[in-house]
């Protein structure tokens, strides 16, 4: 009887030995979106080389079992192991028969919904014998659409350089990057047969930021000529979202009205890093909103004298896309010649920004 129970933990502390020295990576929130997605997994193994499968198992909370894929054999070496591709292609893939499944079936895509994947790594002679089993929970939602900001769909500009803005992508995944894609249009062209067909003037990748400064190594557009722009989402090779194709014009022979001043308008960034400038009357700046219609919250205190009251400040609405923030302190008797104020405002994306300014009477 002692010799039972010696063996069977010997066994036990073998098999724990065995699980601590192989794991599964996999990212739900990025590949566990659609059918393809569940083999960008990779086994590290702390082993020896082995023959093993994988066994893939995918449940919805509500939906019960969705699919099972199971691998042929194929050989893992000591270190991080991809799936081989002609593991992949030769995969058993048994679906479930409620109506989720025939779904995903038909699209290849999950719907919104809670998951479980569950991945476990097998030995290739004996499916029982189960080397690692781990499981990997997420709440799949449906993307919200990757919308562009500016320039607008069909609009008119007179910026050979633009600076081109857009909506980040949500939900938002760490490691989200952006690739933006912009070609000249051609004559009787749509703007999607243009972007899949011309040459780029800017293709653009590894953007962080929902937003792309005009690249200096790209040509200036042309007075006239239509252009097709669209931002893509990823992480690594894995595509997240897609905004729609929109177009512009460079038009500048339109523009009957003198353009107002764009040196006055310097942008918030730039003025948060403690610069001050002199504002005659009006307070004038720039910001993105990437988010809906709002007002601008914001203060203005004295530097000059703390204990000096500023009241009667005119509000502000934010549009969604670029503003130019104009802030008219001419007739606010609460402000002197020649005294510096700090304005701090709270931006929409809940980060709060100061500029410095000295205010004159005009």
């Amino acid at each position: 009887m002692l010799n039972k129970v010696l063996i069977f933990i010997v066994f036990i502390a073998f098999s724990c030995s065995v699980s601590a020295q192989v794991s599964v990576h996999f990212i739900p929130e990025v590949y566990g979106r659609s059918l393809d997605g569940l083999m960008n997994a990779s086994i590290m193994n702390a082993a020896e080389k082995r023959n093993v499968r994988l066994l893939v198992t995918v449940t919805e909370e509500k939906g019960g079992k969705i699919l099972r894929i199971m691998t042929p054999p194929f050989t893992i070496v000591p270190g991080n192991n991809g799936i081989p591709p002609a593991a992949v292609r030769s995969a058993n893939v048994q679906m479930g028969n409620g109506d989720m499944a025939g779904f995903i079936q038909r699209n290849g895509y999950f719907p919104q919904g809670n998951y479980e994947y569950n991945y476990a790594v097998v030995s290739a002679v004996a499916i029982e014998e189960v080397i690692v089993e781990q499981i990997f929970e997420q709440e799949v939602l449906p993307p919200a659409p990757l919308d562009l900001i500016e320039p607008f769909n069909e609009d008119k500009i007179c910026n050979r350089q633009p600076l081109l803005t857009w909506q980040p992508s949500m939900p938002n995944i760490i490691g989200t990057m952006y690739e933006l894609l912009m070609v000249e249009i051609k004559d009787r062209q749509s703007p999607v047969e243009a972007l899949n067909y011309n040459l780029p003037i800017v293709k653009q990748k590894g953007i962080m930021t929902p937003m792309l400064l005009y690249p200096p190594s790209s040509k200036d557009l042309i007075e006239g000529k239509r252009y097709a722009w669209q931002v893509t989402a990823y992480k690594g090779q894995t595509i997240i979202n897609r905004s729609e194709v929109w177009e512009f014009k460079l038009d500048c022979k339109e523009e009957e009205e003198p353009a107002e001043d764009d040196n006055g308008y310097r942008d918030i960034d730039d003025l948060f890093k403690g610069n001050f400038y002199i504002a005659h009357g009006v307070v004038k700046f720039a910001l993105v909103n990437s988010y809906d219609e709002q007002p601008l919250k914001y203060t203005i205190t004295c530097i000059t004298d703390p204990k000096q009251k500023t009241r009667s400040l005119p509000k502000v609405k934010l549009k969604k896309g670029k503003n130019k923030i104009n802030i008219d302190l001419s007739n606010n008797f609460s402000f002197k010649d020649g005294y510096s104020y700090i304005l701090k405002a709270s931006l929409p994306n809940g980060m709060s920004k100061s500029l410095r300014f000295i205010f004159k009477d005009i």
